[in-house]
């Protein structure tokens, strides 16, 4: 199938480094051999914000990292990649972080959280072909992707979108000036579901 879907080369690349600083350069390698991913070795894609980076890669990586470690070996590397790759990203979209600053400058936590999330989900629909919208209830917001790359042409028994829990943790943090929230995947088109859904609790964690 050709490739019709993109995210950013940074994206793609944070992935793949934020892998080798877990797993050592020997282990992304392996990863990459065993995702059928070889023409990354030693050469990450590029730190630019074309959208070249395609889904199929993602969702190939993130099978190898379930193919290696099981589930929950998978679920800690990917959600640690995710984090990596909202921090990366904010490094690289200068002019974005500014302007969320700004529009997060006032409010309560719960109001700066509202507007991070509904933020950066516009973030994502503009440079990236994932889709995303922001729907809430009482006591959850829902993080809901109608085009995932993280499941995609993938199918499961349980969620494997760990990558999004991972931007979420960090892009929730940040909004929120340090807070912790929970956060689970609750619904996955790799088990068949219409949307891939966050369920992200709006009480924040308190310290242990």
């Amino acid at each position: 199938m050709t490739d019709q879907y993109f995210y950013p080369n940074i994206w793609g690349r944070s992935i793949l480094t934020s892998a080798e600083s877990i797993l050592g350069v020997n282990g992304v390698n392996a990863l990459l051999n065993l995702a059928g991913l070889s023409m990354y070795i030693g050469n990450y894609p590029p730190d630019t914000i074309e959208k070249k980076f395609p889904f199929s890669h993602v969702a190939r990586l993130q099978q190898a990292l379930y193919d290696m470690y099981g589930s929950r070996g998978a679920r800690v590397f990917a959600t640690r990649g995710g984090e990596q790759t909202f921090q990366h990203s904010l490094n690289k979209y200068d002019k974005v972080q500014k302007a969320a600053q700004a529009a997060m400058s006032i409010g309560t936590p719960e109001v700066r959280h509202r507007i991070g999330l509904q933020f950066f989900a516009k973030f994502f629909n503009l440079v990236s072909d994932q889709v995303v919208r922001i729907e809430e209830d009482e006591t959850h917001w829902y993080w809901v992707i109608e085009r995932c790359p993280m499941c995609w042409e993938r199918t499961s028994n349980e969620p494997i979108c760990h990558l999004g829990v991972g931007v979420l943790n960090a892009a929730s943090t940040w909004a929120t000036g340090g807070l912790k929230f929970r956060i689970q995947e609750i619904e996955c088109k790799g088990m068949g579901a219409q949307n891939c859904i966050y369920a992200l609790d709006k009480q924040y964690l308190l310290p242990t």
